[in-house]
């Protein structure tokens, strides 16, 4: 699965959690009044993503502190446009060829 499908996944699934959070506070449901076992693990569930953000989020620190120390800067990083790379003398109507063959990206012989 590619990670573009799986962020909008994610997006979704956060976005339906959300809107029955507020449905549930608009019609006054009350979660004090539910079952013990059942605030535990609730309790439990959160406590699971909050360490699960908390370990992404140092993974993420961690790789970026890496990729510095070892002089890893992208050009978007340094402030070239990543546009001008892509589409080195090629217009910006034309798509590139190739792209999605997985075949080698070749240029139009000069035309004169």
């Amino acid at each position: 699965m590619r990670t573009a499908r799986i962020g909008s996944i994610l997006l979704a699934v956060g976005a339906l959690v959300g809107a029955a959070a507020g449905v549930g506070l608009l019609l006054g449901f009350e979660p004090a009044r539910l079952p013990a076992a059942l605030l535990n693990v609730a309790a439990y569930k959160l406590t699971f993503l909050a360490s699960a953000g908390l370990l992404a989020a140092g993974a993420i620190v961690l790789r970026h502190t890496r990729r510095d120390k070892a002089g890893g800067t992208t050009s978007a990083q340094q402030g070239a446009d990543p546009r001008q790379e892509l589409g080195a003398g090629q217009p910006a109507d034309e798509p590139l060829r190739g792209a999605r063959s997985r075949e080698p990206v070749r240029k139009p012989p000069p035309s004169g």
